[in-house]
């Protein structure tokens, strides 16, 4: 739709340029004061990495992005995280720590910011996140991938069914809180983990397999995704609907092993 396209706009902090191997290290040229330095992919391609800006916009943290580039990843990033992959984070004024792993990110970032709407104080509340989390990670994020790349039409319904069935998840989460978020009335990092990708689902298997989610099956997630689109900071942290199809062609018009999305 219209409202999936204008998630974009352009990112206001400074950008860097990182195709330099070997010594480079991210810190020099930045101001050693600076708060927090994130690490992301360029132009917001990474929904990994969308997962983790969103929280720091959220939360109003000021930070450094440095946009990591190449494959393999250039030393002085390996150097950072030994994974290789984003988002990762980095304190300078904390002797240079380091966190990577999205969910581990963002929950660090809710920790530092002693914030307590990301991600409530109540324990209760604190386990239905991750498990809404895990839920994503172990069960409908591979469903999706599985139903786009899919090119045997007659598994076609099959597949499509399970991408449905682990989204029920969420649908019954949205029905049970009464909305307009997984937890109810405000945005947590249950919405944050998932919103990247529900957002890609909606704009690629619209063009690779005109799917779209059905309204009597899922009314509640597609308000849900809304409302979601609303927020600034996923405004910020998004790519153009253009520049998701052009993204995702390299995976959809090759052959490509699910795991790969995020051998970044």
């Amino acid at each position: 739709s219209n409202r999936l396209a204008s998630g974009f706009v352009s990112a206001g902090y400074h950008r860097c340029g990182t195709e330099l191997r070997g010594g480079y290290d991210a810190t020099v040229g930045a101001d050693p004061s600076t708060p927090i330095q994130f690490f992301t992919l360029p132009g917001n391609t990474c929904p990994y990495a969308q997962r983790t800006h969103i929280t720091l916009k959220e939360l109003g943290l000021p930070y450094d992005a440095t946009e990591v580039s190449g494959v393999p990843k250039p030393d002085w990033y390996l150097k950072i995280n030994p994974r290789g992959k984003v988002p990762a984070l980095r304190v300078p004024t904390a002797d240079y720590a380091v966190i990577y792993e999205s969910a581990i990110c963002n929950e660090f970032l809710c920790d530092y910011a002693q914030d307590q709407t990301l991600m409530p104080g109540d324990p209760f509340l604190r386990a239905s996140i991750r498990l809404l989390n895990d839920h994503c990670d172990n069960s409908f994020a591979k469903t999706q991938f599985t139903f786009l790349m899919n090119k045997d039409e007659a598994k076609d319904d099959e597949l499509r069914t399970e991408m449905e069935d682990a989204l029920s998840a969420y649908e019954d989460a949205l029905k049970n809180s009464k909305g307009p978020y997984l937890l109810g009335k405000d945005f947590t990092l249950a919405d944050v983990h998932v919103f990247p990708f529900l957002q890609r689902l909606a704009i690629t298997l619209n063009h690779w397999k005109n799917y779209e989610l059905p309204k009597d099956k899922f009314p509640n997630l597609l308000s849900w995704l809304d409302s979601c689109l609303e927020r600034d900071s996923v405004k910020e942290s998004s790519m153009s609907k253009e520049k998701t199809i052009e993204v995702y062609k390299r995976f959809v018009e090759v052959d490509y092993n699910f795991g790969g999305l995020n051998k970044n």
